[in-house]
């Protein structure tokens, strides 16, 4: 009684704080959005829709549409979705300013530059300005006789106004030929053996863009073959418009001032790297490796020469190439060993035959240790609260190549003073855990099948003499490049949970680990060896008695190996996209080429409860995927979507999978209306509270999220969210009948919730805050139709996190 009683005063303060905040919204919306405008201004309101007229419907019109739009657009207040042409009915910074403007109170100040919006005036919208820009776009597009007009739309209010713009296309001019002349014999040898690369052709729009795009690809072809000097400018278009009305013949000329210097391929001589400890410090020692010599100062050289020279694409005697040094700047940047690098290049000498860069690299050593201390709060609405942290200490450059050690150590504890359903569990309950972890990573991928730079080198170096020996030439491959520095990681853990009133249960593991990243948009990490051993320490007569009833668990919770194979592949849509996309997903299995090679020995591959070190071992496949599309609406808005789909497949040696395996929903980042395992498998509901976080667990997922996050004030975002989905058992399980998968329950099996949120973004991290408020359950309440939830209190949390939820 006292339980709902609480419950019920708190609804009541919710319901007053809601009325509070809501009141001032209707009392703000019986204000006039022009009693502060000046008798001679009008308040813009937004344009309607622009009229395009004369021409032609293609892809390039359509990217021209789409940018002369942006041009045009001027938002009024209260953009609705940051679009120029709608308006909220609740124009709220607006009213505000309105109200408070014209009073000079301090009090009134704040509230306007806090809360306030300035009214746009039209005489703000340039129009005037906006046309001529638009029209010398379209020029610049190809559209030469293009010309925009505009008018002002008086409202039924006099003192607000909207516009709309015309846009006549005319005559898009296309290329009628293009030619590349002035460049000497070696570039003009180059350009002509590239052409199937070229980004213009005959037919193509007259493009300025376009054809600058042309440009720097031929700057980047010339300084990825040793022109290092050369640059954008030293050549320019030429066009002739006068042959033919509508097309343009194109010149790309090369400059008859360009000095000789920019003329002739360069080569890279001596390689020189300074390894500083700190900014500033005197290098008194030297050792050579191959052509390359490393300064330092001290006793002993900082870094394995191999640490600094595998992520060098470049090498003496090698023919510059722009694309390899930026690849190697990045490498070594992003390697972890340095704070800051610098790297110039300076011709031999000063004689007309030098050909010959030496290159210079300043690297000044990152500091050797971080220590780190992490706490957290818990307050969760299932009535668990405790905290948690985490203690570490880092090494960087641990064995002098590149090396980096982590040690951690964590500990989280949480009680509940909640009453529950049976007698067993009205005391308090004290749940713990705690645990080590120790990694090693490797700024490389330690694999006997993989060359290493030094090696590669001296093959193709090798290969070279013995082409020239018999007369031949061979041309050295270029080394495999990666788009960050590849790692392999060793590491080892041991964690021990008390679930109070029911086990404390141990789980060692220790993992290899190889990562790499070939380019900007995929990434790959392959674990070869996973091992994961989990065993109950202690478990009690409630526990007992538990797998008694839900059988499952006994085989799921049980002492048990878990030797795993994990690939792991990611895919995001490169940075300037407006619309990105981002797809990871882990494919992993257990034990198959363990029960291999018990086959090979004659035991069946369906035979149960065969063990590894006295154990049995778990045996199964798991697939996990995920997919978010992202849609920004205006500057600041977007809409995110996402999917998450999983199965594990267990087979063989056991028929249940291990508990640590399953997946479940429900929490901050899943079905936010709900609370970690509270819904699922399928229409299963468990009996006692206590006990959910164990049965409500499946081996299918399939959950969907679609939010709607705006921009608010500053850098604090809003979200309007909602999410749907369940996981089901794979088998049919006596003990929940309910949550067996069947394809044509999937859509009345699927929780359903919405809410709203808050989102403050701090640069590095975003805080996040989510109340979720249930729609839809998939078990049985006692009440009919699509909402059916029995009490409010009943389908509702509160979240608060770090970082977006996908």
């Amino acid at each position: 009684m006292k339980k709902n009683k609480y419950y019920i005063n708190n609804i009541g303060r919710g319901i007053w704080v809601l009325f509070s905040l809501i009141a001032p919204l209707i009392i703000l919306s019986s204000c006039s959005t022009t009693s502060a405008i000046p008798n001679d201004e009008h308040l813009y309101t937004g344009m309607l829709s622009t009229k395009y007229d004369n021409y032609q419907l293609n892809r390039h019109f359509n990217e021209v549409k789409e940018e002369l739009d942006v041009i045009l657009a001027t938002k009024p207040n209260a953009a609705l979705f940051g679009s120029p042409t709608m308006r909220s009915p609740f124009p709220v910074g607006l009213w505000i300013w309105n109200t408070f403007s014209q009073d000079t109170t301090s009090l009134s100040r704040w509230i306007v530059r806090t809360f306030g919006s300035a009214p746009v005036l039209m005489s703000s919208t340039t129009p005037d300005l906006r046309v001529t820009v638009g029209e010398n776009f379209l020029r610049k597009r190809g559209y030469f006789n293009g010309k925009i007009i505009y008018e002002k739309i008086h409202q039924s209010n006099p003192k607000k106004m909207r516009l709309q713009y015309a846009v006549n296309m005319g005559r898009l001019w296309l290329i009628d030929s293009i030619q590349y002349t002035n460049f000497p014999s070696t570039a003009d040898s180059l350009l002509n053996a590239n052409l199937d690369k070229a980004i213009i052709h005959k037919g193509d729009a007259f493009d300025v863009a376009t054809l600058e795009k042309e440009r720097q690809r031929i700057t980047n072809l010339f300084r990825n073959n040793g022109y290092y000097y050369y640059q954008n400018d030293d050549a320019s278009y030429l066009a002739d418009t006068t042959k033919t009305y509508g097309l343009a013949a194109v010149r790309l000329q090369m400059a008859d001032s360009v000095s000789n210097i920019k003329l002739k391929k360069w080569s890279i001589g001596s390689i020189n790297i300074d390894l500083h400890r700190q900014f500033g410090d005197t290098l008194n020692q030297q050792q050579r490796f191959r052509d390359i010599v490393f300064n330092y100062n001290g006793a002993s050289i900082p870094l394995r020469l191999r640490a600094i020279s595998n992520d060098l694409k470049l090498w003496p005697g090698s023919i510059y190439n722009n694309e390899l040094f930026e690849k190697s700047q990045q490498l070594i940047n992003s390697s972890g060993i340095f704070s800051a690098t610098n790297f110039t290049f300076t011709p031999r000498d000063t004689t007309e035959a030098c050909n010959i860069l030496d290159m210079k690299i300043n690297c000044i050593l990152d500091k050797p240790y971080d220590f780190y201390i992490e706490t957290y709060g818990k307050n969760k609405t299932s009535g668990k609260y405790g905290p948690e942290g985490i203690i570490g200490l880092v090494k960087r450059n641990a064995f002098h190549g590149g090396e980096k050690v982590n040690l951690r150590v964590h500990g989280a504890y949480e009680w509940t003073i909640s009453n529950y359903d049976d007698d067993i569990n009205r005391d308090n309950i004290n749940n713990y855990e705690y645990g080590a972890d120790a990694s090693l990573q490797f700024p490389r991928l330690l694999n006997p099948f993989i060359l290493s730079s030094r090696k590669f080198w001296e093959r193709e170096k090798r290969r070279v003499s013995e082409a020239a020996e018999k007369g031949e030439v061979y041309i050295p491959k270029s080394p495999r490049t990666y788009y960050a520095t590849p790692s392999t990681t060793f590491k080892a853990s041991v964690n021990i949970l008390n679930r109070s009133k029911y086990f404390k249960r141990h789980i060692v593991s220790g993992e290899l680990t190889y990562q790499w990243q070939p380019n900007e948009c995929n990434s790959y990490s392959f674990s070869p060896l996973t091992l994961t051993y989990e065993y109950m320490n202690k478990v009690t007569k409630p526990y007992l008695e538990l797998i008694e009833n839900t059988p499952f668990l006994e085989v799921s919770l049980a002492d048990q190996f878990i030797p795993k194979m994990v690939f792991q592949y990611n895919y995001m849509s490169p940075a300037h996209y407006k619309n990105p996309i981002k797809i990871w997903a882990t494919i992993s299995e257990a034990s198959n080429i363990l029960s291999a090679g018990y086959s090979l020995f004659g035991r069946h591959w369906n035979e149960k409860n065969k063990k590894i070190f006295k154990n049995p071992y778990a045996q199964f496949i798991k697939l996990d995927a995920n997919f978010t599309k992202i849609w920004t609406i205006g500057e600041k808005n977007s809409i995110a979507s996402h999917i998450n789909l999983g199965t594990i497949w267990t087979y063989g040696n056991r028929d249940v999978a291990p508990y640590t395996e399953e997946f479940y929903v429900g929490g901050a980042n899943s079905i936010r209306a709900f609370n970690i395992r509270k819904i699922g498998p399928g229409r299963y509901r468990s009996t006692q509270h206590t006990r959910s976080y164990v049965e409500q667990i499946g081996d299918i997922k399939i959950q969907c999220n679609l939010e709607y996050r705006p921009h608010l004030v500053g850098s604090l975002y809003g979200a309007l969210f909602l999410d749907a989905g369940n996981v089901w058992t794979m088998h049919y399980d006596e003990g929940r009948p309910e949550g067996y998968f069947k394809i044509k329950n999937i859509f009345k099996d699927m929780a359903l919730g919405t809410g709203i949120g808050l989102r403050y973004d701090i640069s590095y991290f975003t805080i996040r805050l989510d109340w979720g408020i249930g729609l839809h359950v998939p078990y049985e309440t006692g009440k009919s139709g699509f909402y059916n939830i029995s009490q409010f209190k009943d389908a509702q949390a509160l979240h608060f996190a770090i970082g977006l939820p996908f």
